[in-house]
């Protein structure tokens, strides 16, 4: 006959047991899986994400923008010509700055707002797409730039509908200065939102396939950055010196230094 094998729990056992040494297993405590997800979500909530961010902290750049404004948003217009409305652009307040070709994409690094005409220019990257084939190098590189092609081509050219692909708008040339104006002010607000500008940066960093964590603490450095007394990029900068990440995402990264989010918040 089996005997079930029970552990005598009488006194008298007990006791018996304390006087030999032998003790009662010791079992750890299992956490529930309420408790483990509870516990990711504080962890995760102690993250800054865009969202945080309070805008209402950058006055006056959204449409109609004042010209002192306007003039301290750095516009680069890249044109083989002179840029026939920027004379005029100037007396709203705009610091236009003509760099003619450019030979290489640092020649444009600082300027948060890029202006580029479709032909002529480019030919240091690609001689058939042109202007075009400069739009997608800025956009890759730098995408917390604003870009905006032009050309006295119709908008369905095929320049026009390739540059589209990475520009951010498109404007003919020979558009009345009103336009220009609405155009500008358009790019001026949107290039200094910083929402905007870290959801495209992070996209960016998901194409240069930037682990998920390492994305998360940039943007939490992003974020403690913009609400510092004095915003700066200090903290990403630690970031990116800590973690290990490839040269392309770092550029991407650093790039925010360029754009028009800090300028805006002086």
């Amino acid at each position: 006959m089996l005997v079930e094998n029970r552990r005598d729990s009488s006194p008298t056992a007990t006791r018996a047991a304390s006087a030999t040494g032998s003790k009662e297993p010791h079992t750890a405590p299992i956490a529930s899986q309420s408790m483990i997800e509870a516990a990711k979500r504080l962890a995760l909530n102690s993250y800054k994400v865009c969202d945080d961010i309070d805008t209402r902290k950058i006055h006056g750049f959204k449409p109609p923008i004042q010209q002192s404004k306007r003039a301290r948003i750095k516009i680069a217009v890249i044109d083989d010509q002179p840029f026939e409305a920027g004379s005029l652009l100037r007396n709203y307040g705009y610091a236009i700055e003509e760099k003619g070709d450019v030979k290489k994409l640092s020649e444009i690094e600082e300027y948060p707002i890029i202006l580029c005409d479709l032909m002529n220019v480019g030919m240091f990257f690609d001689t058939d797409a042109q202007g075009a084939s400069l739009i997608k190098e800025i956009r890759r590189n730098y995408p917390a730039k604003y870009i905006a092609a032009y050309s006295g081509a119709s908008a369905t050219s095929t320049q026009a509908q390739k540059a589209k692909q990475h520009a951010d708008t498109f404007i003919k040339k020979d558009s009345e200065i009103e336009s220009w104006v609405e155009k500008l002010d358009d790019l001026i607000s949107e290039a200094t939102d910083p929402r905007n500008v870290w959801l495209r940066t992070r996209a960016a960093m998901i194409a240069e396939n930037i682990d998920t964590k390492t994305i998360l603490l940039l943007e939490d450095a992003y974020v403690k950055s913009i609400q510092s007394p004095i915003p700066d990029l200090s903290r990403v900068r630690k970031i990116i010196n800590e973690e290990n990440i490839a040269s392309a995402a770092k550029n991407i990264v650093l790039g925010l230094a360029s754009s028009a989010i800090f300028e805006a918040l002086k």
